[in-house]
Parts: structure tokens; sequence; C-alpha cells
């Protein structure tokens, strides 16, 4: 193996544990976790909307970001404001973040993104994960 391709391979992020699109259960008025698990790198961890019949993460629907040493600024869509939260643990070599949607209501119910971005000039990856809203 080459020193490129080795250290391409090396450089690859991934996720450890993902979604893969299944579909996760909450009760209106109650919480959801969301929990991914990746390796090898990741810069920045994005938990938002997912684009409507696309992949990634709606531009404007950004819920909680998270950089190595701790949350991103942005701007939370008027309907998440206060509902949303994240944390991340972990090291350079692999972590995991934890997405939180407090008091679920009916029209939370879609589809959820998290997109990993790597140190260097690698693109990101992306899963997804619906949320089905029972009661209410």
């Amino acid at each position: 193996m080459s020193f490129i391709s080795l250290f391409f391979a090396a450089s690859q992020i991934h996720f450890i544990s993902r979604y893969h699109g299944k579909t996760v259960k909450g009760l209106v008025g109650s919480s959801v976790n969301f929990t991914w698990t990746f390796s090898n790198g990741v810069e920045t961890v994005t938990w938002g909307l997912k684009r409507n019949n696309f992949y990634g993460i709606d531009d404007n629907g950004r819920l909680v970001s998270l950089g190595k040493i701790g949350p991103n600024k942005i701007t939370v869509p008027q309907s998440y404001a206060g509902r949303v939260s994240g944390s991340r643990s972990g090291d350079s070599s692999s972590g995991q973040a934890i997405f939180t949607l407090s008091n679920i209501k009916k029209n939370d119910e879609r589809g959820y993104g998290c997109r990993i971005s790597p140190d260097g000039p690698f693109s990101p990856v992306f899963d997804s994960v619906y949320l089905l809203v029972e009661g209410g």
C-alpha cells in the first residue's frame, strides 16, 4: 500500500453506529435521544432536519452543531428553540454524539440527520433517522 493510499484510508471518517434511515418512536410531551458513534478525526458533528428527498441537512434546519471543544453557535429554527441539546464525548480517534429533542410535538414527526465533518480536506458523511410521534 502506498503512503497516499495509507493516508487516505487513515483519514476517512465514518460512523461506527448509525440509523440508516430507520424509524424511532417518540411520545408527545416526552424526550428522545439520537446517538451516533463515529471514528477517525471528526472535527464537527451537526444534527438537524433532513432535507426532503435529499441527502443532507436542510440549510435552515441545523439544530445543534458540536465542534471538538464545544458547541458551535448556530441559529435554531424557532419551533425548536429551547427544546434541542447535544453533547459530544471521545477523542481524536473515536467519539459519540448524543442529541436530545425535548417536549416532543406531533409536528416534530419527520426525518432528522447527522453530518460528521473531518479535520482535513475530505468530504462529510451523513446518516438519517425518522421520528414517528405517537400520542397527542
